[in-house]
């Protein structure tokens, strides 16, 4: 289905590409990585395509070891796991697991896999701490690998499929979901699934029988946090803070199980879903690139391939699968310095299908602020290597979806790297166009606060399915209503109170899985 763009605009800089490889270096995706004196750390992963329907994730393809690469003599070492406790093989070899890197520490947070301990698939109910330049030392040169790990126990880890970031000590692990059994396409087999639908917060102490974690909580939101396999990116927000963006992921609440198009601002506190745009050129975890323009007050987040429910035609129409496949697609999305957000995709594409559970590693040398987004200002004017590629599932040819042909035997983990140039132009030096995804419902809730019925007025873009969704709260949905097929225009329902108890709810209100809106309401 193909969907106009409506608006044209321009930017002062340009993204381009050039792929090289490394001998020996194995295709990887889903993976940790962690950065040291020019060289990587990559841990866990797989080394195998796009997962099987059924009896998926064996541990025959996991990545069984520590690898440590050069980018710039392309040279690599690696040892294997076995040398370490049953754990610490076990997490690391996992899949899907929520890593930050803080200083020369790599925290390595759940992730899911086969463990021989548990016989069965599981997600791990760890937090190990990585010293990274010992360790990368370790694996060059042949010594000891266990002493540079310590691992906490403790369920609140057992997540995968999140994102996991620092914002001032305290540890953000949002998103993402506990698997438990062998993933099979049938969700009737022996399995168990539950998204976190949350934030986790957590502080890490060092007492006198090690590392502890302290201060744990949860924020949970059962719609807006119900996302995994997603992106999750530093921002710096229009005040100047240091902050985050939880961006389009998949699956929305409810059996249609869509993508989400729309992107939630998260800081200390608290978060906050962001009304009036829609993000819809990357729904899947990809490579991402966030770098600040402190004198425009702008702040922008790049994002490489992937899969994606939305891609542009040769004819720059909006495309749209609600299957996700993958695409090739480099785009941004721009939070401006009057706070509003636009979305454009650029000329340059990726060579191929690929992108999906890749990462984007900061060259050595390029300029940073805290949480490693790239400083633009820093940047000298022209072309600029910002950073790499790594690792990420391909597709060969024109096959978008592997997955929905059960096709799967002809994708594989990309062992071909990207370099990554931003190139700094003059002032409207190149013409992009943003996409349409800015939009305002004109959601008007009367009389607010009610002790009856809450009238709700909106103005409809275009025809479409509407839903409302309230939750209370505590971030609990106690009430979805699907409203059916609309004309564009203006609307107006009732939304009762009947068995709800008195308090403040947050109330959404859908337009065919794409644009939602939110207000806080309060019955009396």
């Amino acid at each position: 289905m193909a969907l106009p763009l409506l608006l044209t605009g321009q930017s002062n800089f340009d993204i381009q590409i050039d792929t090289f490889s490394i001998p020996g270096l194995p295709g990887l995706h889903s993976f940790a990585y962690a950065r040291h004196a020019g060289k990587w750390l990559l841990i866990g992963g797989r080394r195998d395509g796009m997962h099987l329907k059924f009896n998926a994730f064996p541990n025959s393809t996991a990545n069984g070891k520590i690898i440590v690469v050069d980018p710039e003599t392309l040279q690599i070492w690696e040892s294997p796991l076995t040398e370490l406790p049953d754990t610490l093989q076990e997490q690391l070899r996992s899949t899907n697991m929520e890593f930050f890197q803080e200083d020369e520490i790599l925290y390595f947070v759940g992730g899911y896999g086969r463990s021989e301990t548990a016989q069965n698939h599981i997600t791990y109910p760890y937090l190990t701490r990585i010293d990274v330049d010992d360790l990368m030392d370790a694996v060059v040169n042949g010594g000891a690998l266990t002493p540079h790990f310590q691992q906490i126990r403790d369920t609140f880890f057992a997540v995968t499929g999140g994102q996991l970031q620092v914002l001032n000590d305290t540890f953000f692990l949002v998103g993402g979901h506990r698997f438990e059994g062998v993933y099979s396409a049938n969700s009737g087999d022996n399995q168990l699934q539950f998204y976190t639908n949350a934030i986790r917060k957590f502080t890490l102490e060092n007492g006198p029988d090690g590392w502890r974690s302290t201060h744990k909580s949860i924020t949970l939101d059962e719609l807006n946090l119900h996302r995994r396999d997603y992106n999750l990116s530093p921002q710096v927000t229009q005040q100047g803070e240091t902050g985050l963006v939880a961006f389009s992921g998949v699956f929305q609440p409810g059996p249609a199980a869509l993508p989400f198009q729309n992107i939630v601002e998260i800081g200390h506190g608290g978060h906050q879903p962001v009304n009036g745009f829609s993000q819809f050129l990357a729904n899947y975890h990809c490579a991402k690139a966030p770098f600040f323009i402190p004198s425009e007050n702008e702040m922008h987040t790049l994002f490489f391939g992937g899969m994606s429910q939305y891609w542009l035609n040769e004819n720059d129409s909006l495309m749209r699968d609600n299957r996700i496949p993958f695409v090739r697609t480099i785009s941004r999305v721009s939070r401006l310095a009057d706070g509003s957000y636009e979305e454009v995709a650029f000329d340059a594409e990726l060579p191929t299908f690929t992108g999906t559970s890749a990462e984007f590693i900061v060259a050595a040398g390029v300029p940073t602020l805290p949480n490693d987004i790239i400083n633009y200002d820093a940047l000298p004017y022209g072309s600029n290597m910002i950073g790499y590629i790594a690792g990420g599932i391909v597709t060969p040819g024109t096959q978008r979806n592997p997955f929905i042909v059960n096709n799967l035997g002809i994708t594989s983990a990309s062992n071909l790297l990207i370099r990554v140039y931003l190139v700094k132009n003059e002032p409207s030096a190149t013409h992009e166009k943003p996409l349409d995804g800015r939009f305002d419902l004109g959601v008007h809730v009367f009389p607010n606060p009610t002790d009856d019925i809450w009238q709700v007025r909106l103005n409809l873009p275009r025809a479409g399915k509407l839903r409302f969704t309230l939750q209370n709260a505590q971030g609990k949905i106690v009430r979805q209503t699907e409203l059916g097929q609309h004309t564009a225009g203006a609307v107006q329902h009732p939304l009762t109170t009947n068995g709800l108890p008195r308090g403040a709810y947050w109330l959404t209100v859908n337009l065919d899985g794409i644009f939602m809106e939110t207000k806080t309401i309060l019955f009396n």
